[in-house]
């Protein structure tokens, strides 16, 4: 019986195990309303990292709707029995009414005066939502838990960490519990097929990203997809009905561990992922503004009868760990809704706050036969163990170097999955896994072995003679009783006659093990470290020795795939020749891992040790991580057993990276035993001698390269040096990868360790190869017609090449692009790139594109170098207005007459800067460019508001700009908008408006973006605030451990300086002046003359006057003051700044006894311009500032005048610390001559002094008003 809210499409019904609780209600358009507005407050507190008091206040505010007016959602939960399954059940096509009730976030439901339903341990409160009337479901099988696990990782997007949720699930389950079935290759139509061949499965588990609005074309509707691969590895958007017709045999459960899985089509607001999450984002246009399905709504729809997705962007940990509680449970024999309540409880236990964040995004979908349990059974599908492979291979390998332990094997995609293909069809008898020592070649092939837990597993390791191979597979076939009877009986020949070996081979893999059948499995042969057996040829590939040669041939000649399933596997540091058999296995070269892959294993490596050494030691791990280059095996032996390890000291760990840093820089082999083995195992001098003087020239020249190059180049360069690419491959001396612009086609580059052991090329000789071969990169790498289909990085290689080569063509096309991803690593080397580019195309008489002039002088100012941007900038419009750039993009002509615009006022060229921003404003507008155009009104706002036009600045923030930008999805935008608000909030005073914003809206959008220069400001921002509130500890460590990090490695001269100027600001309130003048002198001031900013300059020198303040120099300060800072403050039109310095003037003024001309500037001066501002607060201050200095005069009434101004606009501002000193100082001038007015003031001081708790202000009031006699009556 149903228990919980069952709806039509007028209105619904509360229910507790089938009984009505109180009445049946319409669905509102009051009720719809406010259920959205719940749905976007979720979602916003979501994307804030919000913490549990929003949540909290969130699920209040659905509890009491579902409550009503007769409390029917109180009664309910007093009736229902644990676990209490609350369901949600609407017509099978909801209509757009229905629709708002089930999206909205039941999941973080909360009691009026307590917590979350979900967090209750004893009640086990969990939502599920059904689509249609439900129905018996069939009856469940007397198997245990059966799962088919794929996991989908293209080309191009952050790389999952699936492998970590694999084991996870197999750990938590353990391998007597589950059926794990894994189909690595990430293809849809290779999933089909294995659930075809293994009669389907109760549980599919997909982990990938999604996409909840995916457009096959622009004009196509939006629908939610997971990204999935293609048969080379590339994004195959899949949406639900592509998913449904792959199952000939329908999952119970399907669980699409992706983000937004569970978001409608139509959603809007929801941020994009970045690495370590699962979703990429594409907003609704207008025309998708309608209730749409969600992939998992939409799987429900197409008969699936559970599904479970996600409503928004969990984190990988989040994913495995509730994955890992929810397979316990299910394998229990758990409730299906039972078991995700658990596996939500367990990430609500979580410690992490990243982690427990995510604890209410899952949502379960129920069709009609959906729900309870999916396993009833303890019946075994396979006798086979999900890791038998691994098993296989520790057993006889255990004395020698081991395999990765499945919770360490990382990465390797694209070769596990071209191998299961080549095993899985009959084009060859086996692969051939080859590639440099220690790379994991072992460690996949047991990988691989594990997935084909249809075939015997036989490891020849060490032993490869024909009895050894005998042995290897006896052990394997052991259940298979005529495989086995044919090896006793032919045994003793092989031992006679080993040539027979061949023979019983063919016997065995064309019959017992042929096929899959009863008591039957075909043969995976491993013959793992090849190498072993094989010898040196100096001519060409090595060669199996003598000795050994015939057991390999007879091996490679009885595995034909015409004639068995039975198949090969081979594992060698290098290629082999063997009188042509070799032809039979393909070749699958290992690559280095990747940089995502290299950091997952550092995850790893880095969870198995103290936090304590993790912090002290994350240098040393980064160091590590570098110097292995992508060798797993360096990484363990470095990373793990050395800078990880609390037996090992961190010098010894610092100098076993200080040698190799030395090593890879051809220095000597480092003194450290372990590592000298290690390295001297791998043997790189003696391979790169082998290799012989053509091909260590051919190695040479591959080092000009940052990326792989395609054949066209290594052809090439392989005819200049008398070298050959293949031989190189064949030695493990250069690495194999898909080419970054054809991925369908290789591409080879030289392996970064032996890179490191080579002779580096001259100058001259970097010239001269360039020259030869840029053209023919750029030419494979689509020439000038392909510019928009290259990435920066693409465009970087080629452009470093052009410049080189000198040749404009490449510099034309691809310079703009390389500064793009230049910049992104230091602004320094950017602008000197970038100059040379200029000068390039100069002396080749080739106009500089607009956007590169723009581009190099934006790496200029952040380089520091303002004159040389500023003559850039005025050769770009220059150029622009003199209409000789026929092909130039009239938008470009408007770019950059806003980049000059910004850099006249920062310079102080106010009105030229307005003008500029207006003109660019008129052109972007006159060419249909919304978003820049909309972008230049907030460059035209922040003008506003340095004048102190905030209301007229806010209007264009949040009319025009919020509205454009959430239209056309710009989250970016949006961000930076909500900043720009933020920044007149904190002028007017509203701190913790201005913080909260800082914090929820824009901190989390930059930090999934990625974009760590605008966290580092954002953060910046926000210590300007604590600041004010004296969190100093807190502002200094927001720049040494957020800002200087991310400045230095960008090359932010001009925000390095800014950040120092907050240190500087906390050496002053903590009285270290010498310091604080340090940096002003020594570090603020050169960088901002250097830019020549001249606000920046001021507000530096205000910082000097600050501290000479401090030092009672007076006549300094006040020379500073009125010479330097207020006249540039004035020219500007920086009238908030202007009003503080008139202030400091005044002060100056008061502490030499000149109280009238201080009286006078602030009256004249000072106050107009706090009033113009039209700060609450600030006017205020300037008010009691006045009447201080009135005070001082002698002038009580008019001091009087001046606080009875300024006590409202403190209590409209909420500054409780104004009111308290406003309201005494008032209570104290008026308490002879106006009691009533005075008590009225100590009042409000006193209300406001236990507000903010300060017991002495209190006290102080109470015994003033006790000895002034006000005190009478109260």
């Amino acid at each position: 019986m149903v228990t919980g809210l069952v709806l039509d499409d007028a209105g619904f019904e509360i229910l507790a195990e089938g009984r009505r609780i109180g009445p049946r209600r319409r669905i509102t358009a009051d009720d719809g309303a406010l259920l959205r507005a719940l749905a976007d407050r979720y979602v916003q507190a979501v994307h804030a990292n919000a913490g549990d008091a929003t949540f909290v206040a969130l699920g209040r505010d659905l509890f009491a709707w579902l409550d009503g007016d007769q409390a029917q959602l109180g009664d309910l939960l007093t009736q229902v029995r644990a676990p209490a399954t609350f369901e949600v059940r609407a017509p099978k096509d909801p209509p757009d009414q229905v629709w708002a009730v089930l999206r909205a976030p039941f999941e973080v439901l909360a009691r009026p005066e307590g917590g979350f339903l979900a967090e209750d341990a004893l009640l086990r409160f969990e939502v599920v939502r059904r689509l249609g009337r439900a129905e018996a479901p069939p009856p469940l099988d007397d198997h245990r838990l059966g799962l088919m696990f794929m996991a989908s990782s293209p080309r191009g997007q952050f790389e999952l960490d699936f492998e970590a949720e694999e084991t996870a699930i197999l750990d938590a389950v353990g391998d007597t519990r589950v059926d794990l079935v894994v189909e690595d290759t990430g293809d849809p139509e290779q999933l089909g097929h294995r659930l075809a061949d293994l009669g389907g499965m109760p549980v599919v588990h997909l982990s990938c990203h999604g996409v909840n609005n995916w457009r096959a074309s622009a004009d196509a509707p939006g629908v939610p997809v997971l990204m999935m691969e293609d048969e080379v590895g590339d994004g195959r958007p899949t949406s639900a009905p592509d998913l449904v017709r792959l199952f000939s045999t329908p999952p119970r459960l399907v669980f699409v561990s992706a983000c937004l899985t569970a978001t409608g089509a139509d959603a809007r607001g929801h941020l994009p992922a970045g690495e370590g999450r699962r979703d990429l984002v594409l907003e609704p246009d207008d025309a998708t503004a309608v209730i749409a399905h969600s992939m998992a709504t939409g799987l429900i729809t197409a008969g699936i009868p559970a599904v479970i997705g996600w409503d928004g962007s969990v984190t990988d940990v989040a994913a495995t760990l509730f994955a890992e509680e929810l397979y316990r449970r299910l394998g229990a024999r758990a409730d299906l809704a039972v078991a995700v309540g658990d596996a939500r409880r367990a990430l609500l236990a979580q410690t992490h706050a990243e982690v427990r964040a995510d604890w209410h995004l899952a949502r379960i979908w129920l069709g009609p036969t959906g729900g309870g349990p999916v396993v009833a059974g303890k019946r075994k599908r396979t006798l086979v163990s999900a890791d038998h492979g691994t098993k296989t291979f520790l057993d006889k390998k255990k004395q020698h170097v081991p395999v990765a332990a499945p919770n360490m094997f990382v990465g390797r995609r694209r070769e596990l999955r071209r191998s299961l293909l080549t095993l899985r069809n009959d084009d060859y008898a086996g692969v051939l896994l080859h590639g440099q020592g220690r790379l994991g070649k072992s460690s996949l092939a047991a990988r691989i072995a594990d997935r084909l837990n249809d075939r015997a597993v036989a490891v020849v390791f060490g032993d490869y003679t024909a009895l050894g191979v005998l042995d290897a597979i006896a052990a394997a076939v052991t259940t298979n009783r005529e495989a086995r009877e044919l090896i006793e009986h032919r045994l003793p020949e092989v031992r006679d006659r080993p040539e027979t070996l061949e023979a019983l081979l063919i016997d065995l893999v064309s019959g017992p093990c042929a096929q899959s059948g009863p008591g039957r499995r075909p043969l995976l042969l491993i013959v793992d470290d090849l190498e072993q057996i094989l010898e040196a040829n100096p001519a060409g590939d090595h060669r199996v020795s003598a000795a050994h040669a015939p057991v390999i041939a007879a091996i490679l000649r009885a595995f034909d795939p015409d004639e068995t399933d039975s198949r090969l596997l081979v594992t060698s540091r290098f290629r082999f020749s063997l009188n042509g058999l070799e032809s039979r296995l393909e070749p699958i070269q290992l690559e280095p891992l990747s940089d995502a892959s290299q950091r997952k294993l550092s995850t790893r490596q880095k969870a198995l040790t103290s936090e304590g050494i993790r912090v002290a030691r994350k240098e040393l791990a980064r160091r590590a991580v570098a110097v292995s280059h992508g060798n797993p095996g360096l990484q363990d032996l470095i990373g793990l057993r050395l800078v990880y390890s609390d037996q090992v000291d961190e010098t010894r760990a610092g100098n076993v990276l200080d040698g190799m840093e030395t090593y890879l820089a051809r220095g000597d082999l480092p003194s450290d035993a372990e590592v000298r083995r290690f390295l001297e195992a791998l043997a790189l001098d003696a391979l790169i001698d082998l290799a012989g003087p053509g091909n260590i020239g051919l190695l040479r020249a591959l080092t000009l390269f940052d990326l792989p190059v395609p054949a066209k180049v290594t052809t090439c360069l392989a005819g200049r040096t008398g070298g050959s690419l293949d031989r190189l491959r064949a030695l493990g001396l250069a690495d194999t990868f898909p080419d970054v612009f054809r991925p369908d086609q290789s591409a080879s580059a030289a392996n970064g360790l032996v890179v490191g052991r080579l002779v580096p090329l001259s100058e001259a000789e970097r010239v001269e190869t360039a020259t030869v071969v840029a053209s023919l990169l750029y030419d494979a790498w689509g020439g000038a017609d392909a510019r928009k289909l290259r990435d920066p990085l693409m465009a970087s290689q080629l452009a470093r090449l052009g410049l080189l080569a000198d040749d404009p063509e490449i510099i034309t096309a691809s310079a703009v692009d390389a500064l793009f991803e230049m910049r992104g690593n230091h602004a320094g080397e950017a602008c000197r790139f970038g100059l040379d580019a200029i000068a390039l195309l100069d002396r080749h008489g080739r106009p500089a594109p607009i956007m590169l002039l723009r581009r190099v002088a934006a790496a200029a100012l952040s380089d520091g170098r303002g004159e040389v941007a500023d003559v850039l900038l005025e050769r770009a419009v220059s150029e622009a207005g003199s209409g000789d750039l026929d092909d130039e993009d009239p938008l470009e002509i408007a770019r950059v007459i806003d980049e000059q615009a910004h850099r006249l006022i920062a310079l102080g060229e106010l009105e030229r800067g307005e003008a500029g921003l207006r003109h660019s404003y008129e052109l972007l507008t006159a060419n249909g460019a919304e978003y820049e155009a909309t972008v230049v009104q907030g460059s035209i706002a922040r003008v506003l508001t340095s004048r102190g036009e905030y209301e007229e600045a806010l209007r264009i923030h949040r009319d025009v700009q919020l509205p454009v930008y959430t239209r056309l999805g710009e989250s970016r935008e949006i961000a930076a908008t909500w900043g720009s608000i933020a920044d007149i909030l904190y002028r007017q005073g509203q701190d913790d408006e201005a913080l909260r914003i800082r914090r929820e809206v824009e901190l989390p959008v930059y930090e999934r973006l990625g974009e760590s220069r605008e966290v580092a400001v954002t953060w910046g921002r926000i210590a300007d605030i604590l600041f004010e509130r004296g969190e100093y500890d807190e502002v200094l460590r927001i720049h040494r451990e957020i800002q200087q990090p991310v400045y230095e490695r960008l090359g932010e001269s001009r925000e390095s300086a800014a950040s120092w100027g907050r240190v500087a600001h906390v050496a002053v309130r903590r009285g270290d002046f010498d310091e604080a003048l340090r940096i002003r002198r020594e570090i603020q001031l050169p960088i901002f003359e250097r830019l020549r900013e001249t606000r920046e300059i001021a507000l530096t020198w205000s910082g000097i006057a600050d501290v000479l303040s401090e030092q009672g120099e007076d006549e300094e300060e006040l020379r500073i003051r009125r010479e330097i800072e207020l006249p540039i403050y004035e020219r500007i039109g920086d009238l908030y700044s202007a009003a503080i310095t008139w202030g400091q003037i005044a002060t100056i003024l008061s502490r030499r006894g000149d109280h009238e001309e201080a009286v006078r500037i602030r009256r004249d001066h000072q106050l107009p311009l706090r009033e113009r501002l039209g700060e609450p607060k600030a006017i205020a201050g300037a008010r009691v500032d006045v009447a201080m200095a009135e005070l001082a005069l002698g002038n009580p009434k008019s001091a009087i005048d001046h606080l009875m101004e300024a006590f409202p606009l403190v209590i409209r501002a909420g500054d409780a610390a104004g009111i308290v000193d406003v309201g005494i100082g008032l209570g104290v001038l008026l308490s002879r001559d106006a009691p009533d007015l005075a008590r009225a003031a100590f009042d409000r001081a006193l209300a406001a002094a236990v507000e903010i708790g300060d017991d002495q202000v209190v006290a102080q009031i109470m015994e003033f008003l006790k000895d002034s006699g006000l005190a009478d009556g109260s």
